[in-house]
């Protein structure tokens, strides 16, 4: 991952063609997220993006999404998923092909950037940096975030071409508009991409005195494309009264994306999260100081309206943190992963020193390059073991099957959504996965969690999916044994619900990562109200 020259020559710095050692690190990046996709199990909101878009036509994609959606994201990542499932099949590659090809495109982007800033040596060490960082886990993700990264770079490296130009740019244009249409139509959170644009482009308004109108025109007809996400963003807000995490935004949160940026700190222990943190900090100041001595010493040729995108979208934590306190009032640190372009870039303008000398960005990308390989390796290595132990504990005893094809109904009952989805799809015994319910209760669900997201997904689900999915209070009206999986979650409000109801339990042995156990309810039982 080394330039074997680095040109000064402007004609180099505006020439498309990339260099094979920028190459090398795209590659790079593919083999270690195909390789981690492939190890990876589909999780419960890939399965709602595939049961979405692999149905047989556009027009009932669409239907679904303004009707009674369970994705809840707008239209142009169920576009790309629907047309790459047309062509590969329903399965994980082509779900997951948009992100990995949205991840590449930002990588790109970023190497275009750089290089019209420093060399070709800074631009493959910034695009390479973000392979490093957790935010390659949504390259091999079926869902909208690897595709957002890869439009918000190409938004701020068309931008940055326009604005370098008084002439020849309708290109640089046209793809602007496009960048901006096809951000906010890909998440709700998109719209944090006009945050960094348009602060960039008001300040160049200021130092230039004027408007340059073709620029600001692009912005704004990009900007007139969320009307295309409207009608969507209307049938998603349904969800939005009694969401899962509604409400629950505070100041954690601008930590916690940042941290997220590099780390999924969810399944790492306290102390690494304490070391994290201080790691964070540290990377925090080296930053600062690295970035402002180099701008100052203008080894850089980077303008200041640039200057103000990078810091502002290097910032998207803290107004993603904004909007969901004032507007939202939900927020995921996935929703602002876009910073990343803006660390990567700083932190290449940081360690220009020794990327601009030839012996010491060979050892500095040769080091990134050893980096991301072991901790690709260290990733994948830990998403087989995650895989095995869940298959193994789809592996159900005889005797939980036995109880299962003799109970009055012939069904697997579970309520928790996110096993429901997975183990539907890769349950090993089809007898097992052809006789699993899923059960869903508005009533039950505010009453223990105080939300209802999956109680309404569920009755979404019914409209498309084929899958058995009954009431809970249905089935408590019904006499016999009823055979269960109870999962001991946050996510999981049945052995609350059976203990208001007074239903025998019989344990029948562990299943699915919680257990098996055959009930029966009383005559008289009711449901909590």
């Amino acid at each position: 991952m080394i330039s074997s020259q680095n040109s000064s020559v402007e004609s180099s710095r505006e020439s498309l063609a990339l260099p094979w050692t920028a190459i090398a690190s795209l590659i790079l990046t593919v083999a270690i997220s195909l390789l981690w996709s492939h190890h990876k199990l589909m999780s419960q909101d890939e399965f709602f993006v595939l049961q979405t878009d692999s149905v047989p036509s556009y027009a009932q994609l669409i239907h679904i999404q303004r009707s009674y959606p369970i994705s809840l994201d707008p239209l142009v990542y169920h576009t790309l998923a629907h047309v790459a499932i047309s062509v590969f099949g329903a399965g994980a590659f082509a779900l997951r092909l948009p992100s990995l090809l949205g991840y590449l495109l930002m990588q790109i982007c970023v190497f275009y950037f750089v290089r019209r800033i420093a060399n070709e040596n800074a631009a493959i060490f910034a695009m390479a940096f973000p392979a490093i960082t957790a935010t390659l886990f949504y390259s091999a993700e079926g869902r909208p975030y690897g595709l957002l990264l890869g439009f918000y770079g190409l938004a701020m490296v068309s931008w940055q071409a326009a604005t370098r130009r008084q002439s020849q740019r309708t290109a640089s244009l046209i793809l602007l508009a496009l960048a901006v249409a096809l951000t906010l139509n890909t998440h709700y959170f998109g719209v944090l991409l006009l945050l960094p644009l348009c602060a960039a482009e008001l300040f160049r308004t200021v130092q230039r005195r004027r408007m340059d109108l073709p620029v600001v025109a692009a912005i704004i007809i990009g900007m007139a494309c969320i009307a295309f996400a409207l009608p969507f963003e209307k049938s998603a807000a349904e969800f939005r009264k009694n969401y899962y995490n509604a409400g629950d935004v505070g100041y954690h949160a601008i930590t916690q994306a940042y941290r997220s940026l590099f780390l999924d700190y969810t399944h790492a222990s306290l102390s690494i999260q304490h070391l994290a943190a201080i790691g964070l900090i540290v990377f925090a100041a080296l930053l600062v100081f690295g970035s402002v001595r180099q701008l100052r010493n203008k080894d850089v040729q980077l303008p200041t309206a640039e200057l103000v995108f990078l810091i502002v979208l290097a910032a998207l934590p803290f107004f993603g943190f904004l909007l969901a306190f004032f507007v939202t009032h939900s927020i995921e640190v996935r929703y602002v992963l876009g910073a990343i372009l803006a660390l990567s870039i700083l932190l290449t303008i940081a360690l220009f020193p020794i990327l601009r000398r030839t012996n010491t960005a060979i050892l500095t990308l040769s080091a990134l390059a050893i980096a991301i390989v072991f901790t690709g390796a260290i990733r994948i290595h830990a998403e087989q073991a995650k895989t095995r132990d869940f298959m193994a504990s789809l592996t159900l005893s005889p005797q939980i099957k036995a109880a299962i094809l003799s109970s009055p109904s012939g069904l697997l009952y579970l309520q928790e959504m996110g096993t429901f989805e997975v183990a539907s799809y890769y349950e090993p015994d089809p007898d097992i996965r052809s006789h699993m319910a899923l059960i869903y209760s508005s009533n039950q669900e505010l009453l223990w969690s105080r939300r209802d997201t999956e109680s309404l997904t569920a009755q979404h689900m019914r409209h498309f999916t084929g899958f058995p999915i009954i009431s809970w209070e249905q089935l408590t009206n019904e006499p016999g044994e009823h055979v269960f999986v109870l999962l001991h979650s946050g996510w999981n409000w049945t052995d609350q619900a059976l203990a208001a109801a007074h239903a025998d339990i019989t344990p029948l042995g562990p299943a699915m990562g919680g257990d098996a156990a055959s009930l029966r309810f009383s005559s008289n039982s009711q449901t909590s109200k």
